[in-house]
Formats: structure tokens, C-alpha cells, sequence
């Protein structure tokens, strides 16, 4: 079928008078887990192709959706020696008083650790590369876990921070110092979720603040969608 004006599909009121709420739910979420798959890609890509060795980090895994999507990409680069983990409370978001987010609150987002290993279990690729770290970062990121990590794993290859609240990321960024390397791509989903969008806080605050003290430059990578932004790390 050719499309004539406006030569793209657009849903029209008749599509709109068959779609529920819950199905326009399902395809936003649809369109925004497009883009990050999409990112997701094209990371691992530049990781094989630049020769970065490391682990994948991931802090705030919520029903594993990005998790998977790097297992899968890992995969698709044989990647082999890669090992992932999986950084989260596994109880929720911790109580936070900076925030504008109504979806935010204590106790919000929660996945256990158990569905949490179900769905890798499920999902098949890497599953014995998974660890998870359990605990809410001012704790599970203790100078003991940071000594622990540096003795025993590869520096970072790839970092999502997806943690939402701006007293979550203080702590990731700190135990970040001594993991990335040059070349490690950090990926920000909160960027610009919550306050209006304003970079100034949240998430992209505890960057910034990061920034000023960290013995690393960081490159502007790839956008994703509205919300995330994604950097490459430097010397």
C-alpha cells in the first residue's frame, strides 16, 4: 500500500475509538522499549568494535527489561567473558524527600530477587554470569564491596545507572570512580524523568557532581528517546 499525505501512518479517530487505556499504555511502553533496544545494539556494537573489556553493571533492574536486552547483545557479540551485574534493594525505591515523581515513592518499583532470577533463568543467555548485589547503595556499596570488586572482576564495559532518585545515584557514582575505564559507556535513564525535566536535578545533578571530581572526561554518546542520555568515558 502506497500512503499518501502526510506519508506516515498516523492513528486516526476511528483507531483511537478501539484502542482502551490499557492498550495505549502498552503501546508507549512499546515505542520507548524500542528505542532503548535499539540503543542497546548499537553500544554493544561500539563495545566489541573498541575493544573494551569489562563487565556490564546495572543499578535498579526492574522486571529485567534492559538487563535482558544487554544478555541479548552480549550475546549477539560474543561476548563471552562478560559477567553482569545486577545492583538493586530488590525491596524498591528507598524514602526520598527530592523528588516530583508521583511513581517514586517508597517502596515503588519493587521486584524481588527471586522474580528478579526467575526471568533471567527464563530468559536463558548468560545465567550463570549474573550476580546480583542486593541492598540499597549506601550500604551494598561499602569500601569492603569496592576492594571486593576491584580484586576480583574486570573494570566496567558498560554502566546503566537507572536507580530514578538523586540519593541513589550519589553513591553509584562514587563507587564508579575506581570501575570505569576509558571507553566504558555510562548510560543515564532518569535524565530527564522527573522535575519538569530539569537536568539541574536528580539524577543528572548527582552527574554533574560527579563530573567535577571524577579523574575522568566524559563524551556525549547517544540519546535515548527523551528521557536518557549516554556518555563515553575518557582519560
Amino acid at each position: 500500500m502506497i500512503i499518501q499525505e502526510p506519508y506516515v501512518k498516523l492513528r486516526d479517530a476511528k483507531d483511537f475509538e478501539a484502542l482502551s487505556e490499557e492498550d495505549l499504555i502498552l503501546i508507549n511502553q512499546n515505542n520507548r522499549q524500542s528505542l532503548k533496544a535499539n540503543f542497546y545494539q548499537l553500544a554493544f556494537d561500539f563495545i566489541k568494535e573498541n575493544q573494551i573489556y569489562g563487565n556490564y553493571l546495572e543499578f535498579g533492574v526492574h522486571k529485567a527489561r534492559t538487563f535482558r536486552m544487554a544478555l541479548t547483545n552480549a550475546r549477539m557479540q560474543r561476548l563471552d567473558k562478560m559477567r553482569f551485574f545486577a545492583f538493586d534493594s530488590f525491596e524498591g525505591l528507598p524514602l526520598s524527600t527530592t523528588h516530583n515523581n508521583f511513581k517514586w515513592q517508597s517502596g515503588a518499583l519493587a521486584t524481588s530477587k527471586e522474580s528478579f532470577l526467575d526471568i533471567i533463568k527464563n530468559f536463558g543467555i548468560y545465567t550463570d554470569s549474573v550476580i546480583c548485589v542486593e541492598g540499597f547503595y549506601d550500604d551494598s556499596l561499602s569500601e569492603e564491596y569496592k576492594n571486593e570488586y576491584l580484586n576480583n572482576e574486570n573494570k566496567a564495559a558498560f554502566v546503566t545507572v537507572d536507580c530514578d532518585l538523586y540519593e541513589s545515584a550519589v553513591p553509584v557514582f562514587k563507587f564508579l570512580e575506581y570501575i570505569i575505564q576509558p571507553g566504558t559507556i555510562i548510560y543515564l535513564d532518569d535524565y530527564f524523568v522527573g522535575h519538569k525535566g530539569d537536568s539541574r536535578q536528580g539524577v543528572a545533578k548527582a552527574f554533574d557532581e560527579f563530573k567535577l571530581y571524577s579523574r575522568f572526561k566524559f563524551t556525549e554518546f547517544l540519546d535515548i528517546g527523551w528521557w536518557g542520555k549516554s556518555y563515553i568515558t575518557r582519560g
